[in-house]
């Protein structure tokens, strides 16, 4: 039985990514409505984060399939299975240009403010060689890789998609003019942001409690690894998500994603189908299109 497949990859490089995405494209336009003074949302921030998110997601999953591809002498030959990376690198490349071009539309902060996150996520799973001898064997030169310093995952996950995300839409609308000076209720620029990044932080490490066993045999110093229990890493994950909601008890839409939030990290696990996992993605989404119907 082959490892790669086409609808694995089909999977893989273009639905897993755009899917997960549209956390930062309903997240993005959430803050884009209750940031703007018109009251309106402005296209240009969801535009960045999307094809930012995808362009992250989809670079990832795309190495990891590549070197999978490369190591199975099965496929290697498989023109199908080939013409499915072309798709992949031609729908990336596609990303980037509407990036580029949205960004051209925004002002030089927009474009430091993205750079200065969508850098490091699309770097964090580069190995870094500390090799200073250019003679030195490459198998005795040490080597980094952010991804597998040990919380990294989590903290870039949460930091790149919560600050991230109210960065470029505080980037664009200050920019333009557009920048409202209060929030209205039951918002403030502390929740969004606190909030954002502990979800965000969170269904990372939810992630690897659904490789738990992986990490585990391979080594990964994942959190739940370094914990050694599942159990233990849901009751972190649980404290987490109520504190959030403790923290903002007046603002109905965050208690509602943490109270969902948190019966997800009970109903899944590491017998979980993967597919499933796309919820925890989307606890906040949920919440954030409900309170945008009601405007």
């Amino acid at each position: 039985m082959l490892s790669l497949t086409i609808p694995k990859l089909a999977d893989e490089l273009f639905l897993r990514p755009i899917v997960i995405s549209m956390n930062s494209l309903a997240l993005s336009a959430l803050m884009s409505y209750v940031m703007s003074s018109n009251g309106r949302i402005d296209w240009r921030p969801i535009t960045i984060c999307v094809t930012a998110d995808i362009l992250a997601i989809g670079a990832d999953h795309l190495k990891d399939k590549e070197e999978e591809f490369s190591l199975d002498r099965t496929t290697t030959n498989d023109p199908c299975i080939t013409c499915w990376f072309i798709y992949a690198r031609t729908f990336l490349t596609a990303n980037a240009v509407l990036l580029a071009l949205v960004l051209c539309q925004c002002s030089i902060s927009t474009l430091l403010t993205t750079v200065m996150f969508v850098v490091p996520a699309l770097l964090w799973t580069t190995p870094i060689s500390f090799k200073s001898d250019r003679h030195q064997p490459s198998t005795s030169a040490p080597v980094l890789v952010i991804k597998r310093i040990p919380g990294m995952k989590a903290i870039f996950n949460g930091i790149i998609r919560g600050c991230g995300i109210y960065a470029v839409v505080f980037s664009v609308l200050s920019g333009s003019g557009n920048l409202i000076s209060t929030l209205p209720s039951p918002w403030s620029v502390v929740q969004l942001i606190v909030w954002s990044t502990v979800n965000r932080s969170c269904h990372a490490i939810m992630t690897d409690v659904r490789d738990f066993e992986d990490d585990m045999k391979a080594g990964v110093p994942t959190i739940p690894v370094l914990l050694g229990s599942i159990l233990k890493t849901k009751v972190i994950l649980t404290v987490c998500h109520m504190l959030v909601m403790l923290a903002f008890i007046e603002n109905t839409y965050i208690m509602g994603s943490c109270l969902f939030a948190g019966f997800l990290v009970w109903i899944l696990g590491k017998d979980s189908p993967k597919k499933a996992f796309l919820f925890s993605s989307h606890s906040q989404s949920l919440f954030t299109i409900l309170y945008l119907l009601t405007r």
